[in-house]
């Protein structure tokens, strides 16, 4: 089946579809890629088609079809009406012009090298990067863009995306995990990075040492076929979980690479204690990490039930407590008796977070370690609590490593869930070390995953430096949104996203292929 060049309009190139006697005819879904051929039959034009429908050729009249009368042969005729944007032409000039696609050109499907040299502007072997599939949305259903031969269609995400952040959203089971697995390994395994990933549900990261079993499901072993690879699990894996909870025995994890973690009241960072704090105000929330900085400081070598107590007894004195800030600078301040209430619940109900004996205590060097990845499970009551702690102080950490060159190992932190970590409205004191992560990140080699249900739980201040975004099927409100309406983002089918990808503004919807770790797919 070839596509024959109508003209243009409004800056889209109009094609309508030309089918040979002995091949059956259909709608080329929208999304898919065209190459032009030029008067000599060689390869001139890549397009993208934005729009497809169906057009009748002679479309029969409505008295004829009332009087119930056979009709013409030509009256059944359908072509594919076709309007695509023109994204990469193959052949340059050196006049400072650029070709015209004339009518009556020929367009055919387009094949990988071709895709790739409009996608990215390099050829195959010189490509680096995740891979993932091209595909189509029509009407509702998706599928994978294939070439002449039947081969799936991939293009490559760039390496640099990672360092200038990615939001991955999508509802449960709509392939968002799968998708955060892929590029964890690929970090892993292909960059010889460290990833730090923060498991909320369920087992879906504490599986990432065994290869996913397909179950012989067809599509995912064709998947990998075309991509040239086999499952396989990441061997240099990790998990850590509180010491004040039991990790469930579950089928597929092995406990032998597990390791109980506590926190350490002399060497918490105090704005990481922010983590505790819901439903205060920002003046409560900032005074909390300049209290336990003074008791930090000054106090000596103490176990965080003795902040409590300390926190406890300031009752009796009018809510008052010393502080220090950040800079050194000290003060006495009073709380409002309902902000000290808020945080006296919330230091009493942390208390079994810290000074466990026989755990681990984490530094961001653990977490820098080169080609390993550390998985964080804070599923489970309290978990959460945990988490929110633990992960401020971690990237604390690993932002001053970074900046003072104490590392050079590539980082990449995978918040799943991130609105139940960073869910109060103080977000410059909260945010400042993922702010700073985020308008560093190149130069310094951190990328953070943002992964959430829904694509408005991205925490705020941070939306505008998010520059890849993966979107999975969810519920949008708005009507448009990168470029598709919201009843198309909500019959993705599971592993299709719509995206923005950094490096690669032509990309827009995207199969994941099944990960090559931690999934028993079926099960």
């Amino acid at each position: 089946m070839t596509w024959i060049v109508i003209g243009e309009e409004r800056n889209k190139v109009q094609l309508v579809s030309k089918t040979k006697s002995n091949e059956l005819p259909g709608i080329l879904p929208k999304g898919s890629f065209l190459t032009v051929l030029g008067r000599d039959k060689l390869p001139r034009f890549v397009l993208r088609v934005d729009e497809s429908s169906q057009h009748e050729v002679f479309r029969p009249s409505p008295l004829i079809v009332d009087m119930d009368l056979e009709g013409l042969y030509g009256e059944n005729r359908c072509q594919d009406h076709l309007e695509a944007y023109r994204i990469k032409n193959l052949v340059k000039r050196n006049d400072g012009k650029i070709d015209f696609i004339e009518p009556r050109l020929i367009a055919r499907r387009s094949n990988q090298e071709e895709v790739n040299i409009a996608l990215t502007g390099e050829k195959s072997a010189d490509i680096k990067g995740p891979k993932v599939f091209l595909a189509t949305l029509q009407g509702g259903e998706n599928q994978h863009i294939a070439d002449e031969e039947g081969h799936f269609l991939t293009s490559t995400l760039p390496d640099d995306m990672f360092y200038h952040q990615i939001q991955i959203s999508g509802k449960v089971g709509s392939g968002k995990t799968v998708a955060i697995k892929n590029l964890a390994q690929y970090f892993v395994d292909e960059l010889k990075g460290a990833v730090l990933a923060v498991n909320v549900k369920d087992i879906d990261l504490l599986t990432m040492n065994r290869p996913t079993n397909s179950n012989g499901d067809e599509t995912i072993e064709k998947e990998w076929n075309d991509l040239n690879e086999s499952p396989r699990g990441v061997g240099s894996t990790i998990i850590y979980y509180p010491a004040n909870t039991t990790l469930v025995n579950t089928q597929g994890i092995d406990h032998s690479l597990t390791t109980k973690i506590t926190l350490d009241v002399q060497k918490i960072d105090p704005d990481s204690l922010t983590g505790l704090l819901q439903n205060i105000s920002d003046i409560g929330a900032q005074s909390l990490p300049d209290i336990f900085r003074f008791w930090q400081i000054n106090r000596g070598t103490k176990k965080f039930k003795d902040f409590i107590d300390y926190f406890n007894n300031a009752q009796s004195n009018s809510y008052r407590f010393d502080t220090q800030n950040i800079r050194g600078d000290c003060s006495n301040i009073q709380l409002h008796s309902g902000t000290y209430g808020n945080i006296q619940r919330s230091l009493n109900s942390a208390a079994e977070f810290f000074d466990n004996e026989g755990a681990k205590v984490l530094d961001g060097m653990d977490i820098l370690a080169r080609g390993h990845l550390s998985v964080i499970n804070v599923t489970g009551n309290k978990g959460v609590q945990f988490g929110s702690i633990l992960l401020r102080d971690l990237l604390h950490k690993i932002v001053e490593l970074k900046s003072s060159r104490q590392s050079e190992v590539p980082i990449l932190v995978i918040i799943d869930e991130v609105h139940q970590f960073y869910n109060t409205d103080n977000s410059r004191e909260a945010l400042a070390d993922l702010d700073q992560i985020c308008r560093t990140g190149r130069s310094q080699k951190i990328g953070v995953i943002f992964a959430s249900q829904n694509e408005g739980d991205i925490p705020k201040g941070l939306s505008s430096v998010i520059n890849t975004k993966i979107l999975f099927r969810t519920d949008i409100s708005s009507s448009k949104y990168l470029g598709v309406s919201s009843e198309e983002i909500q019959s993705l089918s599971p592993g299709f996203a719509i995206v923005s990808v950094h490096g690669n503004p032509q990309l827009r919807i995207v199969k994941f292929p099944m990960s090559l770790a931690g999934v028993n797919h079926g099960k």
